[in-house]
């Protein structure tokens, strides 16, 4: 980032901070109130929203490259790779050869947890370690990794998952940055190739753009880069210094919390250095979004106040930030529900007319609109600049199982670990999408009902929101319809 950039970053900023507060000052007015319960939940899904802004926002004016280091020769290198039972012996083929190919000496390993002999054969045929553990599937992925750590001895470890195809240059682009001796993580950018494949590969590969660019740009920025168990090499010491990868749903983002606390740094390079797959149908799509969701809340719950204490301010900052993204869920299913319940119910959160609202609402929206149009100039690639309407839609479809992850995470329930399926496209049954076409009912019925009923002009806004839920809901059951007929997702 320039002075120039960074000086119209903070002024940005500055400008939003402004608009936070001229919002703050019609939200502090005790007039306002008028149904008190629901006006704490509009409270939370305005003020989490605007915590989320500030957030992106400080990312932005604090975005930061690492200087490339040239990789010293003589590194001892294990590049790890896993396997799981189900996953197409075809993907493989292309991933081990892939990582063969990486420039830099080093040895490459399969770690089979699936116990399949014709994944031996082709490692055989390929020049590729060959690793099985006894117990397959115990402790998931890390458990996996761990094994291998004690059968392996390379000062370094890179570790990608099986449908991601790194570059030849790839460790060549990381290895330099481990001069520093507290370099405990080297994070490179994760991008995809099948982000065409399905209206829902497009969206969840959009919701990625912007955090391997600005946002993980700043976090190392400010000291506090993430770790994704994929395209990241560790220090072999950093790692035992933990106790090894970390057992957990989450087990990539409960790792970094343990490397920080120990002292140790992380570098984010933000450079397309290999692709991979992101899920291509909803009940994928859905599965993946619970099980994150459920592993960071049970880290907010039960690591977060643990390690706190040990680490810098920004990085408590930063992994609050993390590990309280899935409230976006909550978030959004009170903001489904709102508008209807208000034009159904005729009470109202606030006293304020539709158009105070947006006077003191507009400016903070339109310099997040700026803030976030800016921060477009650094993501990975030009071709991800756009609107994200994809990102968007799927991001607003996965409030449910956003939220019931949280549940599960209260409840202290244990969800297994299961791999992301990969290669091919699932089909859609009706009961994955009832919630999103009850709330496009719901709505919409709010809505005809506000019109019957003669209700008060000054309801527009609330009929607008209802109306814009029930597209959007909407589009998720057609988008379902189009996959369980076999149409094009796209």
């Amino acid at each position: 980032m320039t002075w120039r950039e960074r000086a119209v970053a903070w002024f940005l900023f500055s400008l939003g901070l402004l608009g936070a507060f001229y919002f703050l000052i019609w939200w502090a007015d005790p007039g306002t109130v008028a149904s008190p319960a629901l006006f704490v939940l509009f409270s939370f899904v305005a003020w989490f929203s605007v915590f989320r802004m500030i957030a992106n926002w400080y990312a932005l004016v604090n975005v930061g490259r690492p200087q490339s280091r040239p990789s010293a020769q003589g590194m001892a290198v294990d590049v790890f790779t896993t396997a799981a039972p189900g996953e197409p012996l075809e993907m493989f083929h292309t991933t081990l050869a892939a990582l063969v190919r990486i420039r830099y000496p080093h040895k490459t390993y399969l770690l089979d947890d699936s116990h399949s002999d014709d994944l031996r054969d082709l490692c055989g045929r390929l020049g590729v370690q060959y690793l099985r553990r006894d117990r397959p599937g115990e402790g998931g992925k890390a458990g996996n990794v761990n094994a291998a750590l004690g059968l392996t001895s390379g000062e370094f470890v890179a570790i990608f998952d099986p449908d991601h195809v790194p570059l030849p240059a790839f460790l060549d682009r990381v290895l330099g940055h481990f001069d520093d001796p507290r370099v405990g993580f080297v994070q490179a950018a994760q991008a995809y190739r099948n982000q065409h494949e399905s209206f829902v590969a497009r969206g969840a590969a959009e919701q990625t753009y912007e955090l391997y660019g600005p946002t993980m740009m700043g976090l190392h920025g400010i000291g506090a880069p993430l770790l994704f168990g994929c395209h990241t090499t560790f220090r072999r010491t950093a790692l035992e210094s933990v106790g090894g990868y970390a057992i957990h749903n989450a087990e990539d983002l409960r790792t970094t919390m343990r490397l920080y606390a120990n002292g140790w740094k992380g570098v984010y390079v933000p450079e397309i250095l290999a692709r991979g797959l992101v899920p291509a149908d909803l009940p994928t799509y859905f599965r993946q979004q619970y099980r994150w969701a459920h592993s960071v809340f049970d880290l907010l719950f039960r690591d977060y106040w643990r390690l706190c204490r040990r680490w810098t301010l920004m990085q408590c900052v930063a992994f609050l930030a993390a590990c309280t993204f899935y409230f976006i869920g909550v978030v959004i299913l009170i903001s489904m529900f709102l508008p209807a319940f208000i034009l159904l119910s005729g009470w109202a959160p606030v006293t304020s007319d539709a158009p105070s609202f947006l006077i003191h609402l507009g400016p903070l929206l339109l310099a997040n609109f700026i803030m976030r149009r800016y921060g477009q100039r650094f993501l990975l690639d030009r071709k991800e600049r756009g609107w994200h309407v994809a990102g968007m839609t799927m991001l607003f479809a996965s409030c449910f199982a956003h939220t019931a992850g949280l549940v599960a995470a209260l409840r202290n329930v244990r969800v297994p670990y299961l791999v992301t399926a990969k290669g091919g496209r699932g089909r859609m049954g009706a009961t994955h999408t009832r919630p999103h076409a009850l709330v496009a009912a719901a709505s919409c019925g709010a809505v005809l009902y506000s019109v019957w009923m003669g209700q008060p002009a000054e309801t527009w806004l609330i009929r607008a929101c209802a109306a814009w839920n029930a597209a959007v809901m909407g589009a998720v059951v057609w988008i379902a319809s189009r996959d369980e007929t076999g149409g094009p997702g796209g």
